[in-house]
């Protein structure tokens, strides 16, 4: 069977695919300090970076994550990724779980009481008008390599190491 004529120019296999695809580019944000200074996304340019958004302390889900994450945060800096986390909550409310958590938090956390850099990374669900978790690996050159949204927050915390590890190595 003849294939259809009218369907068009055909581009050159070798055009497409992974070699002309680039991952997009990371949103830029501002967030503030749990004693409400403000924090620009390109604080962290030329470096790789973490960010972790999760919902505040009364998640208990997003504790959780936060804990997972701790005892492997000197991995992530000897691989030379920094680790953040955004919280959905106020600078206020952020700045009493951090004194009330029961132990020091090795990730450094910031607010987004707009949620405004929420939604710049698609952790917001417009229809419930609510704020998902969501993690992204995002490289040195400011894309996203790597990304989890969702109603429960990522944790498996050794797989995202090695995978950042992989994503982030050259040639990748």
């Amino acid at each position: 069977m003849e294939p259809a004529g009218d369907l068009g120019e055909r581009p050159e296999l070798s055009t497409l695919g992974p070699e002309a695809w680039q991952p997009p580019a990371a949103a830029s944000f501002v967030v503030r300090s749990h004693t409400d200074d403000e924090i620009q996304s390109t604080s962290w340019d030329g470096k790789p970076r973490l960010v972790i958004f999760y919902l505040g302390f009364g998640c208990l889900h997003c504790v959780e994550q936060l804990k997972a994450f701790g005892p492997h945060i000197e991995a992530f800096k000897e691989a030379g990724i920094n680790v953040i986390g955004i919280s959905s909550e106020d600078t206020a409310t952020l700045a009493k779980g951090i004194a009330a958590f029961e132990e020091s938090i090795a990730v450094p956390l910031f607010s987004d009481p707009d949620a405004s850099a929420f939604k710049a990374y698609r952790c917001w669900d417009d229809f419930e008008s609510v704020a998902l978790h969501g993690t992204f690996l995002i490289d040195a050159a400011g894309h996203v390599r790597w990304q989890d949204i969702g109603p429960e927050p990522f944790v498996d915390v050794e797989f995202l190491l090695n995978e950042s590890k992989r994503l982030l190595s050259p040639g990748e």
